[in-house]
């Protein structure tokens, strides 16, 4: 059960991570403008924060919210191939709008599609689940650049969009297939948007999970941007790629980890706030050394206790969103944690002029204290392993 999840994930991921890569070069390929590229990768994201909510309301709503899920990744996929027919061919605007068109569809790959593992899995799986989604996540954040550039330089950047559109396509037919029970959805008669809200800011973990992991964004976001100022200093371009591909390397080692051997349901809220502290820590002292290899090593240790920090921060969403807003509730924290790093390398951009050092120090300083405060908010709180949290799907 949770391989052909991971599966349908990994291919539905790898779309969407491959294509802000794959968009770049098809504009800079076709209309030999970066600005282009940028706008519509800025397209790709910014509707998550807007079709987050709309998205999870949606899914919560239905008796089959797999098949919402799906829908919305397939109509990702051919959006894709709509933004690979008309750029360069069709006014930008035009162009534009149907990347903003296919970014409201992001959010049914990310937290509407991690919201279905409750429905999937036992009460008593779910740490483990966590884990493999998390591992999810971390290979298409691999595997999806890697795949579109691969793609752009033996065949052109065309091909390597309708590659991934491709991969959207597969992922959606899987996730259509996965064995999610019908279900009733509860009544929300408040809303399941207030619902929501009311979760990820009066529920003691759910809300210090949350903003906790929002504030460690600010200090994640920056590493681009700061792994690039690195690159710089050493003059070996090639040296930001190393980095980010470290720290990724990290995560996936830190998610395997989580899968093999989950923390006990008693420590999954210290386990998700130490890892965020865990990830500062190396980026904070990274500054104090001069060997570019140490400094990868260091990242790629961050990267390993973000991998595990997220896996048990979606076993608390699993059991502490409310059933009747489950979906929804993933899909705003993902588009607040996507809002917060973009502040983070908005941040790091106007920090540029400081010493590397003082960027290190404060990217890794961020997430600590974030660790910090979530802790000490939701010391004594433990996650409920009961499958009466898990609701409304008949078990």
């Amino acid at each position: 059960m949770i391989t052909r999840y991971v599966a349908a994930a990994v291919l539905a991921r790898i779309a969407d991570e491959g294509a802000r890569v794959a968009l770049i070069l098809l504009a800079l390929q076709r209309t030999g403008s970066p600005a282009l590229g940028g706008a519509l990768v800025a397209a790709l994201l910014v509707p998550h924060v807007v079709a987050a909510p709309l998205t999870g309301a949606r899914a919560d709503r239905s008796a089959r919210p797999h098949l919402v899920v799906a829908a919305l990744t397939l109509l990702f996929g051919a959006g894709l191939v709509a933004v690979d027919a008309a750029t360069g061919r069709l006014p930008f605007p035009v162009v534009l709008l149907i990347a903003l068109v296919v970014g409201c569809c992001g959010p049914a790959v990310t937290g509407a599609l991690s919201s279905l593992l409750s429905a999937l899995v036992p009460a008593e799986r779910l740490p483990r689940a966590s884990g493999a989604d998390a591992l999810s996540y971390t290979i298409a954040g691999m595997a999806g650049p890697a795949l579109a550039g691969v793609v752009a330089q033996v065949a052109s950047p065309s091909t390597a969009v309708l590659v991934l559109a491709g991969a959207a396509a597969a992922g959606a037919v899987m996730i259509a297939l996965l064995p999610v029970p019908k279900r009733q959805p509860e009544p929300a008669p408040d809303g399941t948007l207030r619902i929501s809200i009311r979760a990820i800011t009066r529920d003691r973990l759910l809300a210090a999970t949350t903003w906790s992991v929002a504030l460690a964004q600010l200090g994640i976001g920056a590493l681009p941007l700061i792994a690039a100022a690195l690159a710089v200093r050493y003059g070996f371009p090639a040296l930001t790629g190393y980095l980010l591909t470290a720290s990724a390397a990290g995560a996936l080692v830190g998610s395997l980890l989580w899968t093999v051997r989950p923390a006990a349901d008693r420590h999954v809220p210290l386990a998700a706030m130490a890892g965020l502290a865990g990830a500062g820590l190396p980026l904070a002292v990274a500054g104090t050394f001069s060997d570019p290899a140490v400094i990868g090593v260091l990242f790629g240790v961050s990267g390993a206790f973000t991998g595990a920090s997220a896996a048990a921060v979606f076993v608390i969403r699993h059991r502490e969103a409310p059933a009747a807003a489950r979906s929804q509730v993933f899909t705003l924290v993902a588009g607040i944690k996507m809002s917060a790093a973009a502040g983070g390398a908005a941040l790091a951009g106007l920090a540029a002029g400081a010493p590397i050092e003082v960027q290190l120090a404060c990217a890794g300083a961020v997430p600590i204290i974030a660790g910090m405060l979530g802790f000490f908010r939701s010391r004594g709180a433990v996650t409920s392993a009961s499958t009466s949290s898990l609701g409304g799907y008949g078990r």
